[in-house]
């Protein structure tokens, strides 16, 4: 009787992809750190005692533009610009900003980005939780260590708060998902690269929930029927770079877009 080569060699490949292959209902074997947390069970957003790291941006962007001036550079996100209901002012000014190359950002200036941008600083984020005082602290190192203060204490915003950068900002937990509410922020800044424009009657609710050891969610609604006809929701997903930590940054020293700031004629850069 003649040997089925072939089909012998199937049935020997078969037997070492069973041998190799876990049983059914056993996952493999995983080496991933659980997501850390205080004694009392809930959840911490920051390094585990006695360790060090900090939250950095991956490739994500709040929407994708096709009109921005490096457009292949927003096509992670998870809302595209014509699903936002923007005004038609508002819409007009994120072109405009685009078109002569985003000379007039004020990030470029050493001023602060708050809101969604606040996330994805260029040099990272710490979150510090500081129940003995009912606040969270967001330290983000991109612009002269600027950092953002949280109130967990059941607060009220103030009636008529003095807009500022970051507004004021109160907070809750539901389960394991810090929410954030967020009123009384100037029109001076971004809320994204690509020139998203807002105006003080911006509300923002922010949910941050750390989905893995090494993964942190950050989904925002962003509510101003100043500059949009509705609210709208977006967000990223952060990474975590262990044993990395705060350290000074001078804008002003370390500014290298100046060449940004100056336009010519022709909508190019003027060095």
């Amino acid at each position: 009787m003649k040997r089925n080569v072939l089909a012998e060699r199937a049935i020997a490949t078969l037997a070492l992809l069973a041998c190799a292959a876990p049983a059914v209902g056993q996952a493999p074997p995983s080496e991933e750190r659980p997501v850390p947390r205080w004694d009392d069970g809930r959840v911490n957003l920051g390094a585990p005692p006695g360790e060090s790291g900090m939250w950095f941006r991956g490739e994500n962007y709040l929407a994708v533009n096709p009109n921005s001036y490096e457009p292949q550079t927003t096509a992670n996100s998870r809302v595209h610009i014509d699903d936002i209901p923007l005004k038609d002012w508002a819409r007009a000014l994120v072109d405009a900003r685009n078109a002569t190359y985003l000379a007039n950002e004020p990030y470029t200036r050493c001023l602060p980005s708050a809101g969604p941008r606040h996330f994805i600083a260029f040099y990272g984020m710490e979150l510090l939780d500081l129940p003995e005082i009912d606040r969270v602290y967001m330290f983000i190192r991109a612009i002269s260590g600027s950092y953002r203060t949280i109130y967990m204490d059941g607060r009220p915003h103030p009636d008529n708060p003095r807009p500022t950068f970051f507004g004021h900002s109160v907070g809750h937990w539901e389960g394991d998902t810090l929410v954030i509410d967020t009123v009384g922020m100037n029109e001076r800044f971004w809320m994204n690269r690509e020139g998203l424009p807002h105006t003080e009657r911006l509300h923002l609710i922010e949910r941050i929930t750390r989905t893995r050891f090494d993964r942190l969610d950050y989904t925002v609604t962003v509510d101003d029927p100043g500059a949009y006809d509705a609210p709208w929701t977006s967000g990223y997903t952060l990474g975590w770079r262990e044993g990395e930590g705060i350290s000074e940054y001078i804008c002003q020293e370390n500014n290298l877009s100046p060449e940004g700031m100056i336009v010519g004629s022709e909508g190019r850069f003027v060095p």
